[in-house]
């Protein structure tokens, strides 16, 4: 949420000249109003970073299961043994053997039949978990951005030290354009 934060913040400064200029009543401080398209710009700037931060695996164990599904879905087959995927994708046994591990605690893959002898046949339990994570990111997105355009009042209010609300006038500065 930081992030974020810092990244709306950004944005407000980046746009800073285009912005009219508001000044506290109380201590004459000037300060410049982020609007809801600068969080809507954020959102879009930090999509994938969100997405990332809200999936269970890690990096390199997502890019491995979509590789996965990729070559199960070019050779229309359901099923694999690990030596083949390995060939394939050209990992290390140890990197495969935790991928397979972590994708199978997660509950992505199964283990169909074998033996830890002659290798285990996998089976993909989870076919679109990154689409429908995608979806639900976006959806959330949405209804925090509908929730602050409905949030947002005009004028702004704020309160003082005594703790009783009072209104933000706008300074008469008008914003200046380059």
């Amino acid at each position: 949420m930081l992030l974020l934060l810092l990244f709306t913040e950004t944005i407000t400064y980046y746009h800073q000249y285009q912005r009219e200029l508001k000044t506290d009543q109380d201590t004459g401080e000037q300060y410049i109003e982020s609007i809801p398209a600068d969080i809507e710009a954020a959102f879009a700037l930090l999509e994938t970073t969100l997405l990332k931060k809200s999936d269970e695996l890690n990096d390199a164990c997502r890019t491995f299961f979509e590789k996965l599904k990729t070559w199960l879905k070019q050779n229309h087959t359901e099923s694999f043994y690990s030596k083949d995927i390995r060939s394939m994708l050209r990992i290390t046994p140890s990197s495969m053997q935790r991928y397979l591990h972590e994708l199978e605690l997660m509950g992505y893959i199964k283990i169909v039949r074998g033996s830890r002898y002659k290798g285990f046949e996998y089976k993909v339990t989870s076919w679109n978990d990154l689409e429908s994570l995608t979806n639900n990111t976006r959806q959330m997105v949405r209804a925090i951005l509908e929730t602050i355009n409905s949030v947002v009042c005009s004028p702004t209010v704020t309160q003082t030290s005594d703790g009783l609300h009072k209104v933000q006038k706008a300074s008469k500065k008008k914003s200046v354009t380059q």
